[in-house]
């Protein structure tokens, strides 16, 4: 029969939905009943602050991420999010507020190995849905150099399904701790944040500088299982450059523009510890379709794509944009 100790490294390992592997909490043998509870909603927190994180960029984008775990299955994170901003002003006033709206979707995948050794992997999948509102406003404070904080509301609806494909995780995780698997979530994340953004002509195109910094507070409001809760935050400061250069060349009814980029984004909270990073980069360009004439309410679109990079984690964005 297994020891106490053996059962909570093995429950602890599993219940972090593919994307953490806590063996050093293992290290202390008089672990008290309870630790495991605490700790299970603890991990549980740090993956949802994952989830919600990844649905809340500021781009149209289709990506996926892989993330590297060491004797254990990858995860694998597919996403797709359409945020979308329409200003209530005009682009020349010095005060112009803005609203937001839009949805993501997100799949992870991963797994765990059986902590015997014996048979194959867990598999692990969990499907996310969120809708997004939100206000704000541009704040001119000198030429070129403008604030805008903003609020977003989102709304979330999660659902993890996990296979206990071993003998192990079938004795052991589905008997003893099978409420922390299957469940389903409801969610609302709060989310202030305030952007600084410089613009400026530089020798033939234009600079754009944005600091941006946003929290994001998650709670949950209903729950498939009654050990499964939401109550935590997470915190993404970003800092990206990009230069816009005109190609003097057109497509039909477009003057097209390069526009390369670059974004450092520093992760903190419950997300930073169940990626196990704090700081991710993005390198990456658009191509830009400047509209001689607007079609519609659009006065431009854009398509490019990117290379993200982080400790035992990379991935790719391709981006879609339109400007009004």
């Amino acid at each position: 029969m297994l020891d106490l100790k053996v059962r909570v490294c093995a429950y602890l390992l599993l219940i972090g939905l593919g994307m953490y592997s806590p063996w050093t909490a293992c290290a202390d043998d008089a672990l008290a009943p309870g630790y495991t509870r605490n700790y299970a909603e603890e991990v549980l927190n740090e993956s949802v602050n994952t989830n919600t994180l990844f649905s809340s960029q500021d781009l149209i984008s289709n990506g996926r991420f892989l993330q590297r775990r060491r004797a254990q299955p990858d995860t694998q994170y597919d996403t797709f999010r359409l945020p979308i901003e329409i200003l209530l002003s005009a682009k020349s006033d010095s005060f112009r507020p803005f609203i937001r709206t839009g949805f993501g979707l997100l799949k992870v995948t991963g797994g765990a190995a059986p902590l015997d050794g014996q048979g194959v992997s867990d598999f692990s999948v969990t499907k996310m849905f969120s809708l997004m509102s939100g206000f704000g406003a541009y704040i001119e404070v000198a030429e070129g150099l403008s604030i805008a904080p903003a609020v977003n509301v989102s709304y979330s609806h999660l659902r993890n399904e996990y296979d206990f494909n071993n003998q192990f995780s079938q004795d052991v995780l589905r008997e003893q701790y099978g409420e922390f698997y299957n469940w389903g979530l409801d969610l609302f994340t709060y989310a202030p944040q305030i952007r600084i953004v410089y613009e400026t002509q530089f020798m033939t195109g234009r600079l754009r500088y944005t600091v941006a910094a946003s929290q994001l507070f998650n709670d949950s409001f209903h729950s498939g299982s009654a050990d499964v809760k939401i109550n935590s935050s997470s915190g993404l400061v970003s800092n990206r450059i990009e230069y816009q250069h005109d190609l003097g060349l057109s497509a039909g009814n477009a003057a097209l523009a390069v526009q390369p980029f670059f974004q450092w984004s520093n992760i903190s909270g419950k997300a930073a510890s169940g990626l196990n990073f704090v700081n991710m980069f993005e390198v990456g360009a658009d191509l830009v379709f400047k509209l001689k004439e607007k079609f519609g309410p659009l006065a431009a679109v854009s398509i490019g794509s990117s290379y993200v990079s982080a400790d035992s984690f990379e991935g790719y964005h391709i981006g879609f944009g339109g400007s009004f």
